[in-house]
């Protein structure tokens, strides 16, 4: 995503509907923290690679996801977006 103009307008759409916020520990998502993006339901489920089925999460939170077995809820958009 990072790599095109529409990749990097669909990255900053995540985060500004997550109120630039991580929705597992409820932490700001900056350049200096890092994410990652988080499949909800995953490809190999029948997930896809749409706005609808991702969230940005930090690295440590998103191990935690897969390590815990951890379930993570898409947050509902900020205000005015």
């Amino acid at each position: 995503m990072k790599e095109s103009l529409s990749g990097k307008g669909q990255l900053l759409s995540l985060w500004w509907n997550q109120d630039k916020t991580c929705p597992l520990c409820r932490q700001q998502i900056t350049q200096e923290t890092r994410w990652n993006i988080h499949h909800l339901i995953p490809l190999e489920d029948g997930g896809k690679d749409n706005l609808a089925n991702l969230v940005l999460v930090h690295p440590n939170c998103h191990r935690q996801l897969h390590c815990r077995k951890l379930e993570v809820v898409k947050p509902a958009p900020a205000r005015g977006h």
